[in-house]
């Protein structure tokens, strides 16, 4: 299936503004959309479980390269300093998104 006129100029302005944006703005961008992804994902699951109807859509994380392995990050996360910002338990739940609604707001 194509891509429509109207998703192929979205693409290209998109293409056109990254260019010009700063690595912490990226950093922002790239989080608020791999978030929205996945939102999309378990309400596309939760409103077919609420129709009877049991689906799983995997976790596709093609587009963005693996810079360092899972079992790598589980490890540097272990070994933060208390003065790091990043919580050592993958449980702590909000933390993932506390500086992604543009107010410079971190909540610990």
């Amino acid at each position: 299936m194509e891509l429509t006129i109207e998703q192929r100029f979205a693409l290209t302005r998109a293409r056109y503004e990254v260019s010009r944006m700063s690595r912490g703005a990226l950093e922002k961008v790239t989080l608020k959309i791999l978030r929205s992804r996945m939102e999309q994902k378990n309400g596309i699951q939760e409103t077919l479980a609420a129709s009877g109807i049991l689906f799983k859509v995997d976790e596709i994380n093609e587009g963005l390269p693996e810079i360092i392995s899972e079992e790598t990050f589980v490890d540097l996360i272990s070994m933060s300093t208390d003065e790091d910002t990043m919580p050592r338990d993958i449980d702590d739940v909000g933390f993932e998104d506390d500086d992604l609604d543009d107010d410079n707001a971190m909540y610990f």
